[in-house]
């Protein structure tokens, strides 16, 4: 199969669309929240993440609004560093490209620079399709790196739903 063409404004404008979005979740996500909600190994739900923990559902709540944020085709999901050099996904709200399986998954390059206070873009595919991904930190109210918010979109939007609430 081919790889399909990516048309080079429409990526630029996804690009910044991403960052836009990513740089108001730096500030919108409550990283106080985000790094206190309690992980749960023995309730098999939500990542293993005690999903009715009052501040699993204040982040969760945060994340759908921030979907909204522009108008367009986005994915949502946040990381947590867990283990040396591997991450762990937490608050699922749509499917990632690269969360084939429950556990965790290595770092990737993005991942490691947002996790260390920047924001950075990665290519990825997904099920044949190019995506465009911005990760950027959470901080907490002390300003330190508690996690990352990655925002995802299809460089080829007719090819690919990848928000879970628009199926």
């Amino acid at each position: 199969m081919a790889k399909p063409r990516i048309n080079a404004g429409f990526r630029r404008e996804t690009e910044a669309r991403l960052r836009r979005i990513a740089r108001v979740a730096e500030v919108f996500v409550d990283g106080d929240a985000f790094k206190a909600f309690p992980r749960n190994p023995e309730q098999n739900a939500g990542d293993e993440y005690s999903v009715h923990d009052d501040k699993f559902i204040t982040v969760k709540q945060q994340l759908f609004k921030l979907k909204r944020v522009e108008v367009g085709d986005i994915g949502v999901v946040t990381w947590r560093r867990f283990g040396d050099g591997e991450a762990d996904q937490c608050l699922p709200v749509d499917n990632h490209p690269l969360k084939a399986t429950k556990g965790n998954h290595p770092i990737s390059k993005a991942m490691a620079e947002a996790f260390a206070g920047g924001t950075a873009v990665q290519e990825l595919e997904w099920r044949g399709c190019p995506l465009l991904s911005v990760c950027a930190p959470i901080r907490d109210s002390l300003d330190d790196v508690v996690g990352v918010v990655e925002i995802f979109a299809s460089l080829i939007p007719e090819q690919l739903k990848v928000d879970a609430l628009d199926y």
